[in-house]
């Protein structure tokens, strides 16, 4: 199953302008290839957010305090947007795999 998780890009203050803005103010990121009923494709999906965070955020000059703070509070805020479809997903693929555990017994 293929499923996309977006980051709308108003909470993440579009700090780099250089990143192609989608005309529905969204980052879309894919679930596709990631079993998320196992540690490591919710690990695999965390990373997945980070980067398009980060990607949509910047990375500002260490020698930018300032910027280097508001990339870091932008990332975050990301991710807490992310957060909710991120745990619903993760509650679906769980429930599928018990599902398919309890019809095996």
């Amino acid at each position: 199953m293929k499923t996309l998780i977006l980051l709308p890009l108003a909470l993440l203050g579009l700090a780099s302008p250089s990143i192609a803005q989608p005309a529905d103010g969204r980052v879309a990121v894919s679930t596709a290839g990631l079993d998320l009923a196992t540690p490591a494709g919710v690990r695999a999906l965390d990373l997945r957010i980070l980067h398009a965070a980060s990607a949509v955020c910047g990375t500002p000059s260490s020698a930018d305090p300032q910027g280097r703070a508001r990339a870091d509070r932008c990332r975050d805020d990301a991710r807490a947007a992310a957060a909710s479809e991120r745990d619903r997903l993760v509650r679906i693929a769980a429930n599928d795999r018990a599902v398919v555990v309890a019809s095996k017994q």
